[in-house]
């Protein structure tokens, strides 16, 4: 994590550091000014970091105080995301039953209709559904799907964000090359992630993946760390892709399937 700190944020090896107790307090002890920033932004928005990207998040702050109330880092994110795209539509309940999940997501619920939910994880959730229903989206989703399947070194993934163009998808191979089953993330990924856009990921290391639909162990623990919603998108076959919304706290939502 230190390494993403330096890429994201250009500050140096200790301006950043936890000591060997997890429930420590992150310290800052070389960067008064990077301190005071993470300091001022954790005040105003009323959260504290947990981990090291969470404090490289609120490096980002632009001194602005959102409208809404902010009880998390999706939720800020999401707030920043929504403050640029159209209002989205009404959230859409999945047609198609839900696939069976991985084992850490086995047993849990995964509707639409869970108790955890917060109206600013609906609202992230709609904002996927409005991308997601564009063709330009799809093709691209799609094409990422594709390219994943011929590269055997590292799964694919990017982001979902919105600009003055409208809805883009970014996607490219992970920075690791020795597991197909694995996508690292690169610094410009986690960048954009603190202005709101949306990480997503691909498995697709085959047509049909449906046996592990969903967030794996691994993807739920790189949720707890960067602490933004997120999106793995999983191949069932040539045409068609499962949907899932996930965050911090295993909160995992099926959003259905979607068509090329």
């Amino acid at each position: 994590m230190r390494r993403v700190l330096i890429l994201v944020l250009g500050i140096g090896l200790s301006a950043c550091s936890a000591d060997q107790n997890p429930s420590s307090e992150l310290v800052f002890d070389q960067n008064p000014d990077f301190s005071a920033q993470v300091e001022a932004a954790s005040g105003a928005l009323g959260l504290r970091p947990s981990t090291a990207l969470d404090v490289a998040h609120l490096a980002t702050w632009d001194g602005q105080r959102p409208n809404q109330t902010v009880s998390s880092f999706s939720d800020w994110a999401t707030i920043k995301l929504a403050a640029r795209a159209p209002t989205p539509a009404p959230l859409r309940v999945p047609e198609a039953a839900p696939r069976r999940r991985q084992g850490d997501v086995r047993g849990r619920p995964i509707d639409l209709d869970q108790s955890q939910l917060r109206e600013m994880d609906r609202l992230s959730i709609r904002l996927v559904q409005n991308a997601l229903n564009t063709k330009p989206i799809r093709r691209a989703l799609f094409r990422a799907r594709d390219l994943d399947l011929k590269d055997q070194t590292t799964e694919w993934g990017g982001i979902l964000d919105w600009n003055i163009d409208g809805w883009i998808m970014l996607s490219g191979p992970g920075e690791g090359e020795n597991d197909d089953g694995l996508f690292q993330r690169t610094a410009s990924d986690f960048r954009q992630m603190f202005d709101g856009a949306i990480p997503f990921h691909l498995h697709a290391r085959a047509l049909n993946m449906s046996a592990v639909a969903g967030p794996g162990s691994t993807d739920l623990q790189a949720a707890e760390q960067h602490g933004v919603p997120a999106l793995v998108f999983t191949s069932l076959n040539k045409d068609c892709l499962q949907v899932d919304w996930y965050r911090r706290g295993g909160i995992v939502v099926d959003l259905g399937e979607i068509i090329r």
